[in-house]
This record gives structure tokens, sequence and C-alpha cells, in this order.
């Protein structure tokens, strides 16, 4: 999380802080805990942010669309709309450097905690699809809001859907469809669960990047033999 320190001008102005994206390729891996699960879902309820911020059911959907599907997005902005808000600015809630740096490690060891749980065999369920516990941050249906935050992230790059397979598409139509549900009882939550990991799962099976953790490390020959065989691939950030 790099920011310009205060520099004063000879008039004795303060140059402001700027608070810049950060270099995820530098951050090395942060650790993320179950309390730090319910920090992050404390911050999100608190008043002060803007109407349209995530809450932690969809910014847990919005992270795992990241990771499982190939967007390609300039350093940083996929953050903005976690708290609400278009372009490089930043929620008057976290403007400060610390409050700021504090925020943004929680995201992004969140984010890292999940690419692990993707990675693990067998696959563990996410925070948020694990229980059917209520989520104080939560405006809705903690299914729906997964679904809209992975849609959400997939609305970024929609047209990609066209070149995928079958099984792909039907998995995200499958997400999309939930994304539309309200239901009010958070027991209804374990069968939502169920099928938005078989649809992840679906996806993982075919993904060719990482999102913003970057290029993944491909094992399978068959992704192998389409990277190498597809024209532009790697100059799209793909393989």
């Amino acid at each position: 999380m790099k920011r310009k320190a205060h520099r004063k001008f000879r008039y004795g102005h303060v140059e402001p802080i700027v608070l810049l994206p950060p270099d995820l390729s530098t951050l090395g891996e942060l650790p993320f805990t179950a309390q730090d699960f319910e920090s992050l879902d404390g911050w999100l309820a608190e008043p002060g942010w803007p109407t349209e911020r995530m809450d932690v059911a969809m910014l847990e959907g919005y992270l795992v669309a990241l990771l499982v599907w190939p967007i390609e997005l300039s350093p940083g902005a996929w953050l903005p709309p976690i708290w609400g808000v278009r372009g490089w600015k930043i929620a008057a809630k976290i403007a400060s450097p610390e409050a700021y740096g504090k925020f943004i490690a929680l995201v992004i060891g969140f984010l890292q905690e999940l690419e692990r749980g993707l990675n693990a065999s067998p696959r563990p369920p996410t925070f948020v699809l694990a229980h059917d516990a209520p989520y104080v941050s939560a405006r809705y249906f903690a299914g729906s809001a997964w679904a809209t935050g992975f849609m959400t992230a997939l609305e970024q790059n929609s047209a990609g859907l066209r070149s995928r397979s079958v099984a792909v598409r039907s998995a995200v139509e499958c997400i999309a469809r939930y994304a539309s549900l309200r239901s009010t009882e958070s027991s209804a939550l374990p069968l939502v669960a169920t099928a938005l990991s078989a649809a992840v799962a679906t996806l993982l099976a075919e993904r060719p990047s990482r999102g913003p953790l970057g290029p993944l490390e491909i094992s399978n020959p068959a992704l192998v033999n389409a990277c190498n065989n597809t024209k532009g691939a790697r100059g799209r950030g793909i393989c």
C-alpha cells in the first residue's frame, strides 16, 4: 500500500496523501483467520460506507469470481466496487492511511485464503458457504448476495462467456439464477451453498488464470496445449 508522503510547498501548503492500489506481487502471504473474517464482517456493517458497498457474503462471491474467471483489469481496479464507488476513489470510511492499510490487508488476506481453499484437496467450503449463521453486514439472503457478488465481477468481462465450454456457461447460469433468489430463511443456505460450490468447481476445472493474484501455474496438459495453440492468449493475460 504505497502512498506519497506529505510535502510542504514553499507557501506552507501541504500536499495531500495519495493512497495507491496495492501491488499484490510484493505483499507475500497474509494470514486470514475466522476472527479476521468476523472483523471484516463487522467493519462492513458499520455506518459511513457508500450505499453500494458490499456485505461480506457479496464480497466473498466477488473475490471467488476474480480467482476463477480471467478478468483483465488495471491494477487495483477490482477494489473500489467493494466499498461502492466507481474509479480509483477511496471511501471516506477508510480514507486515512491507517484505516486504508488495515482494510486492504483484510481484503487481500481474505482473497489469499480463498485461493488456498480453492487449491486444497479436499476443498473446504468457503467462510460464507460453510454455514447458515447470520452475518452482521448482511443486507439480504447470503446465498443471493454471494451470487450477486460473483456476477458483479463477471459483468466486467461478460463477453468472455461466449468462448467458454458448455459446462462453464451452465455453471455461470446457475450462479446467476441464485443472484435473484430472495429467501428470508437462513436454513435455505446449505442447499444453495452446495449448488454454488458445485458451479465453482466446474469453473475451477477450466480456469486459465488467477485474476488479481496473477498467472496460474498450469499443470493440466489440456490447458497447456490450449494456451500454446490459442493465438494471442498470452498477450491477453489468459495463459
